[in-house]
């Protein structure tokens, strides 16, 4: 269960993360594939691991991704990501807008600012209300906790959580070239 401790240890752990994706793709290969990179680039890798740029890590009944840089193509390989099933993108760093995305099989579902979701909701607020009530979190934990109600709804999308374990285990680690 997602509460408040858990919240504020999860952050704590990823200070350094400027975006977290959770997506349905099984296997690190649909994910490499997705993105278009060669596994040349990876290298196996745990979560307080050396310098890279993007961390792919199995959990659950898909995958978790985390991005480390600024330039990172998560944004633009959601729609592919989402071929494997529902994804959930999160902007998570603390100096940009906390940008929610959801994806479906057939698209994007909606694009939101989880701080102010009236700023610029896509295809519109309506929308964006809409698919917030069909997720686990209630509309308070958005409205007062959304860092919260993205754990919630990505344990509830994964079917796992993040845990002392998953932060201990090897996962993929991709440096992209200079």
């Amino acid at each position: 269960m997602i509460d408040e401790s858990y919240t504020r240890w999860f952050r704590g752990y990823t200070t350094n993360v400027l975006a977290l994706t959770w997506c349905s793709a099984t296997t690190t290969e649909e994910v490499l594939a997705a993105y278009g990179i060669s596994p040349e680039i990876t290298e196996p890798m745990n979560f307080l691991g050396g310098d890279i740029d993007m961390l792919i890590g199995r959990l659950g009944n898909g995958t978790i991704i985390m991005d480390y840089s600024v330039d990172s193509p998560t944004p633009q390989i959601l729609p592919a990501l989402a071929q494997c099933g529902p994804c959930l993108s999160a902007a998570w760093c603390g100096d940009v807008p906390a940008i929610v995305s959801y994806y479906a099989h057939d698209g994007r579902v909606v694009r939101f600012d989880a701080s102010e979701r009236d700023w610029y909701p896509d295809p519109n607020i309506a929308s964006v209300e809409q698919w917030i009530a069909t997720t686990p979190a209630d509309a308070e934990t958005w409205d007062n906790r959304w860092s919260r109600a993205i754990l919630i709804t990505a344990e509830a999308l994964l079917q796992a959580a993040i845990d002392e374990e998953w932060m201990r285990s090897t996962h993929v680690g991709v440096t992209f070239p200079d």
